[in-house]
């Protein structure tokens, strides 16, 4: 293994000084997101001072959270205020805002698609109106959402059931068998949908008092995706304190596997195996990683996309293919070389298996194609193939 660890250690550090080099050449004052994207403030003329129930102070903390969040992605700000009077905000593609959160008594900070209005409407519902709900990350879902049914029925069932996802993990048959700790890494978390379906599955055999069987280190380089993320781990938590004291539930649980960062994959990689950290919050190395990168651009718009992968499709910009020929084939072939880097780098890192999540007739990530690869691409040892999507599993040990 220390041989791997060191190989994977020169490959990760020559890719990060070629991506750093790319990164400070462009650097400048502009946003990842262009003009697109903007943060939309609830009621800004909340002082601390009257905010001291419930039902406002949320408000406060929120603008507090999405100014920083603003700074940090250099977006542009709008006030309530602002967005009733004066500003178009029909400009804008997408709003970061605050709604209210009852179940834990604050806020979420949610993404809200914003459609170019009809042009039947005045300028005035152009300005104002705000088309589809705001969308956040709830990872501890009710029974009533797609997400926790999910959840519910592979807990009740044991980690077995029709996910096809965990019999490619094969989690279950390596905790069963070797009686320690795994982990896994989800370097591309998402809106954190199948490392939540992982957690349900192990939910039924953690005990308070030992040590979870599962870590789960969520990993996410989209910074407003990022953002999402990371409010839902601080609901979680708040939702795990309440239940603290209880022995009922299994948030405090979910809660004790679960951790997050923001970054590029690679760059994670990389800094763990520079470091060799292995610490009681980010275990090191991992035992299985699982990638689900965007899928290849869609050619048509007829295919339908839940509203929430649609919103996030949008966001990043790979809901269709571009119709300039030249920049669709530039674009391909940058996305082939970085999942062909990212696939060696999680083969080298993970010390049982990596697990890809494809279109079901989709070619292996980073392939060209068997008679166009390059012998350095790693090849899938088995896949487990649905009717729409396919899992891919490298076995590395």
């Amino acid at each position: 293994r220390r041989s791997r660890i060191l190989h994977c250690r020169t490959v990760l550090r020559s890719q990060s000084d070629t991506i750093c080099e790319s990164d400070s050449s462009s650097a400048d004052n502009t946003s990842c997101y262009g003009q697109r994207v903007a943060v939309l403030l609830p009621n800004s003329s909340l002082e601390a001072d009257d905010c001291d129930d419930g039902n406002t102070k949320w408000q406060h903390d929120a603008i507090q959270q999405l100014q920083q969040v603003a700074t940090k992605s250099k977006l542009s700000v709008i006030s309530l205020e602002e967005e009733q009077s004066r500003v178009d905000i029909s400009s804008y593609t997408h709003l970061l805002t605050a709604v209210q959160c009852p179940r834990t008594n604050t806020y979420a900070i949610a993404l809200h698609a914003n459609p170019p209005p009809s042009k039947k409407k005045s300028r005035e519902k152009k300005q104002m109106k705000l088309k589809l709900d705001p969308f956040f990350v709830d990872l501890c879902p009710s029974s009533d959402t797609r997400l926790g049914y999910r959840m519910n029925l592979t807990s009740n069932k044991n980690g077995s059931g029709n996910e096809l996802l965990l019999k490619a993990l094969g989690m279950k048959k390596m905790l069963s068998l070797d009686k320690q700790q795994l982990v896994i890494y989800d370097l591309t978390a998402g809106l954190a949908r199948d490392s939540m379906i992982m957690l349900s599955s192990i939910i039924s055999d953690i005990e308070e008092s030992t040590v979870p069987p599962l870590r789960l280190h969520m990993v996410e380089r989209d910074p407003l995706v990022a953002s999402l993320l990371t409010d839902a781990m601080r609901r979680l938590d708040i939702l795990a304190d309440v239940e603290k004291n209880s022995n009922e539930g299994n948030i405090a649980k979910l809660a004790n596997c679960l951790t997050m960062e923001e970054g590029d994959a690679l760059s994670v990689l990389e800094s763990m195996l520079t470091d060799t950290r292995s610490t009681d919050s980010v275990p090191y190395p991992p035992d299985i990683i699982y990638l689900d990168p965007m899928f290849p651009p869609r050619k048509k718009k007829a295919s339908a996309v839940k509203k929430d992968m649609a919103m996030l499709h949008s966001l990043l910009g790979t809901a269709t293919m571009s119709e300039n020929k030249g920049e669709s084939e530039e674009a391909e072939k940058a996305r082939l070389k970085e999942e062909q880097k990212l696939l060696a780098a999680a083969c080298n890192a993970a010390t049982r298996r990596v697990v890809v999540k494809r279109p079901a007739n989709a070619l292996p990530l980073g392939s060209l194609g068997e008679e166009e690869d390059d012998d350095d691409i790693p090849a899938p040892s088995y896949d487990i193939r649905g009717n729409i999507n396919r899992w891919d599993v490298y076995i590395t040990c």
